[in-house]
């Protein structure tokens, strides 16, 4: 594949390098040469050293000493970042840097000092110190394919799906027990439209994500209905200035950009997908007969107003079209042609104001809609769903100790479908209110108790729930945590559809961690369980691993279960110079009784181990950036109608190599990313399950979509950039 794509786009290389030849000579280059020094004048080592809007960049060594080598001439800007200290501007004059430079940072805040709470939460965020991952992190694995959800599968936690399955597995709950927000507001449909088997991307804009929070278990009283976690996102403010940047890849095209206007800014973007060229090169495991191929365009607004203020708006719409064949969900002895057609639209709005010195407002709505049309086989399959809501929440900082946080949201959703001549469909309005307070009566101790209330108009029932959070700080950089509480989450959307209306399902978490960050190191560690009752059960009806079955049988509260295990995290940015690794390992128990399952069994989607090392590699002198990923998952079960025990039987044991090269660079102004992104780099043959025809005679495996991946594209900025954009 890589032979016939460098056949291909020779023509475009040579005319690239025609375009590069008739660009104006660089002068010769010159060298910079300086120490990164605290306050006090201690160096201060591995600080990240870069001339602002060019590539040129080093790392200082243990001696906070540097080197830069560049072409640029007349008046620049050196920007330098080192943990623990603020991010600093240095104005030089290229001519007149002769000497040795001697910069000075100012110390920000000690790592975890004060007292944070964290338990059963990760953070990523630009402009929080004890960050112990921020988006650029999440983003640039090798193994995130480039989705921002995807890339948290390397997470500890979080199951390894393979690729057969859209969502995130978190700590023994499936996909739906998995809650996402933007900016406040619940996504309805944060992936595109599944199609069996093949796992689909998210819908998130990665260059729009400013910070994330991803809990996996235990989360704020902010939210509900979700019995396992939320991964919360917030999108990007103000932008510092008028960009505009294209792309292409062997997949599609991109054109992003940003206009600043004051207090003011406009973004912009367009995606065109089209997978038929790339699956044209590359081997797949299902016969896709229409490739895939999708557009997706979306716009915000963005404003500072004058009472300090900020105020954002964002649109967004894609269509998305497919056609593969697969296995009769029916009867697994035939294959049938399914095809699907998307489209979405999602609008969100959000505004947060200071109402006083020490009382600030959040308001946030939000409108989706999403529409199916579906071709199984000969039959046609119709399904539209929508939600609109609202959500307004006061913060009260009363002191640098107590902060209270009180709000509520109503959201009205409503889920239409049509298969062949079978109906379904309902409407739910949900009401909550919260109230949250955070308390550090000493600098060592912090204390966020809450309190949910909700009421379903479609149950005509209502629940209240404690949620509490704890730290104790430990140490300068480390401390403890503790979390629990309680969640509900409504029933499954089939169930609802045909008429059902059992009552809400619940889970109660209890989590304990420990934390410790110092100078570009991090370890964590942290046990959880989760009981499980008032899980949905089908009575009176034989198991079907069929996930489109109707005949459901009577349907009530009556399962249950558990979830048990830990996690470690481990990071590591100082050991050696310019590497930055991290290896996760998630253990967990766990078993339930629910749906159509005849005894209680551990879920088909869940690995009970899972393991990751990702290794990042940047190179100043040669302006590159190297990725590589294992990702290694125990088997999980499958349903064997011949074995003696019910989901006992388990599948090869998953594993994965990853690996991303990109090459960076700039022509004067235009700064370049050249990458090349290759998924299971071994070759190997992963087998995550297998399905049985209807006489149990045959057994045929489930396999990922694709096996080796290459995946190749360009990046081009055509406005300034910051070194972090990279």
């Amino acid at each position: 594949m890589q032979t016939i794509l460098l056949k291909r786009s020779r023509p475009l290389l040579l005319a690239g390098l025609s375009l590069l030849s008739v660009l104006p000579a660089f002068s010769q280059p010159g060298t910079l040469t300086g120490q990164i020094q605290s306050q006090r004048g201690a160096p201060v080592p591995y600080a990240s050293i870069y001339l602002k809007n060019s590539t040129d960049a080093a790392t200082a060594d243990s001696a906070g000493v540097f080197s830069i080598t560049t072409a640029l001439t007349g008046n620049q800007v050196l920007v330098i970042s080192a943990v623990g200290f603020a991010e600093t501007e240095f104005p030089i004059v290229m001519e007149d840097a002769k000497t040795r430079l001697q910069i000075k940072l100012k110390n920000t805040e000690s790592q975890l000092s004060p007292v944070v709470i964290t338990a059963g939460t990760m953070e990523a965020t630009s402009d929080r110190v004890l960050s112990i991952i921020k988006p650029v992190d999440v983003m640039s694995n090798a193994s995130s394919t480039g989705d921002i959800v995807g890339a948290f599968q390397n997470f500890p936690g979080v199951q390894r799906n393979g690729g057969d399955q859209s969502g995130l597995f978190v700590r023994g709950g499936d996909a739906s027990e998995t809650m996402m927000i933007m900016d406040g507001i619940t996504v309805q449909n944060p992936f595109f439209s599944s199609v069996p088997g093949v796992g689909q991307r998210s819908r998130f804009n990665s260059f729009q994500i400013k910070g994330m929070a991803f809990s996996t278990g235990g989360y704020s009283a902010r939210y509900g209905q979700a019995l396992s976690s939320v991964l919360d996102l917030q999108s990007t403010d103000l932008p510092e200035k008028t960009t505009l940047a294209v792309g292409a890849n062997v997949g599609g095209l991109m054109l992003a950009g940003g206009q600043k206007m004051g207090n003011n800014g406009l973004e912009y973007s367009a995606t065109y997908t089209n997978f038929g060229p790339y699956y044209s090169l590359s081997k797949t495991n299902f016969d896709f007969y229409h490739k895939p191929v999708a557009t997706n365009l979306s716009t915000r607004w963005i404003s500072k107003t004058d009472n300090g203020g900020l105020f954002k708006m964002s649109v967004n719409y894609s269509t998305s079209s497919s056609g593969v064949v697969i296995p009769d969900p029916n009867n697994l002895d035939t294959t049938i042609k399914f095809s699907l057609h998307n489209e979405n639209i999602g609008i969100n709005a959000s505004y947060k104001a200071p109402l006083a010195a020490t009382l600030k407002l959040f308001t946030a709505v939000g409108y989706s809609n999403n529409t199916d049309s579906i071709h199984w086989g000969d039959t046609l399959f119709h399904r539209n769903d929508d939600r609109l809501q609202a959500r307004a929440e006061l913060t009260w900082h009363a002191s640098g100790e107590f902060k209270l946080t009180a709000g509520g949201e109503v959201q009205h959703y409503g889920y239409a479908q049509q298969f062949d001549t079978l109906k379904g469909q309902f409407g739910e309005t949900l009401t909550a209110g919260y109230a949250e307070a955070e308390y550090k009566p000493l600098s060592i101790f912090a204390v966020k108790p809450g309190v949910r209330a909700e009421y379903s108009q479609l149950l005509h029932r209502g629940n209240i729930v404690p949620r509490l959070a704890l730290a104790l700080k430990t140490g300068p950089f480390s401390q403890l945590g503790a979390a629990g509480g309680m969640f509900y989450q409504s029933a499954a959307t089939q169930y609802l559809l045909v008429g059902y209306r059992p009552s809400f399902q619940k889970a109660v978490h209890y989590l304990v961690n420990y934390e410790w960050i110092e100078r570009n190191r991090s370890f964590r560690i942290e046990g959880y369980y989760k009981n499980y009752s008032q899980l949905v059960r089908e009575n009176g009806v034989a198991y079907s691993p069929n996930p489109y079955r109707y005949d459901l049988g009577g349907v009530t509260n009556t399962g249950f279960g558990y979830a048990r295990g830990f996690d470690i995290f481990w990071r590591d940015k100082a050991s050696i110079k310019n590497i930055d690794y991290w290896l996760t390992y998630s253990y967990i128990d766990t078993k339930r009784l629910y749906q159509n399952y005849p005894v209680e069994a551990t879920p088909d989607f869940v690995s009970t181990h899972n393991f990751n090392a990702i290794v990042k590699y940047y190179s100043d002198a040669s302006h590159m950036f190297i990725s590589a990923a294992y990702n290694y998952a125990s088997g999980r079960p499958y349903f064997n109608p011949a074995g003696k025990l019910f989901l006992h039987d388990k599948a090869p044991a998953y594993q994965n190599v990853s690996l991303k090269v990109s090459y960076l660079t700039n022509f004067q102004r235009v700064f370049a990313a050249f990458y090349v992104n290759v998924d299971d780099l071994t070759g190997r043959k992963n087998v995550l399950g297998y399905r049985y025809s209807t006489d149990n005679t045959l057994r045929s495996p489930v396999l990922p979509p694709q096996y080796r991946a290459v995946f190749v594209g360009v990046y081009l900025s055509l406005s300034k950039f910051k070194k972090d954009d990279l």
